[in-house]
């Protein structure tokens, strides 16, 4: 599992509390991803934005590349994930670019304009649109406040369980026209 919780601003930020218990539900036992090792994703100078993340993970099983790989080793790296959720970044189109089945979670961004490309992408956003965010009374693009806070875990975990069926069915079809 690979997760980018960084973004470029505050606002576009998904809970780190949330990814922790995202990922914890995703790795359970009765996961979908079940005992899965957790690859935690960020550009330089993203390590205290990450760090809680890290912090909340299950020791042994979490992988910090925060700030400490290139992007072409990240583009490696993430070509052999099985699953990437993250913020609106640039991780997450680099994701969808290495062909992994990828989440891209959006609050005070366009999911139609900057969502991950690709057949196995998904964009996810809270109950609020675009418009509801940005039209907010007191809504400032340049402050620290959180513009993601009515997505909610089980929204992105529904999410993940379509995505990995339809990749599911994808890899079946692909395999039945192959002969194998």
């Amino acid at each position: 599992l690979a997760l980018g919780p960084t973004a470029n601003w505050v606002g576009k930020q998904w809970p780190i509390d949330r990814f922790a218990t995202l990922a914890a539900r995703l790795t359970s036992a009765t996961g979908p991803l079940a005992g899965a090792q957790i690859v935690v994703f960020g550009g330089p100078g993203e390590q205290a934005m990450a760090a809680p993340l890290i912090k909340a993970l299950p020791e042994g099983r979490v992988i910090d590349l925060v700030g400490k790989v290139d992007l072409l080793t990240a583009y490696a790296c993430l070509r052999n994930a099985t699953l990437y959720i993250g913020n609106d970044s640039g991780l997450m189109h680099l994701a969808a670019t290495a062909g992994v089945p990828t989440i891209g979670l959006f609050g005070p961004s366009r999911e139609n304009h900057y969502g991950p490309w690709g057949a196995n992408t998904m964009a996810v956003r809270g109950t609020q649109s675009f418009e509801e965010i940005i039209g907010a009374p007191g809504y400032d693009h340049l402050s620290d406040q959180c513009h993601m806070t009515s997505l909610s875990v089980e929204r992105v975990e529904a999410a993940v369980s379509d995505l990995l069926g339809k990749v599911a069915v994808a890899t079946t079809n692909l395999r039945a026209q192959a002969g194998q």
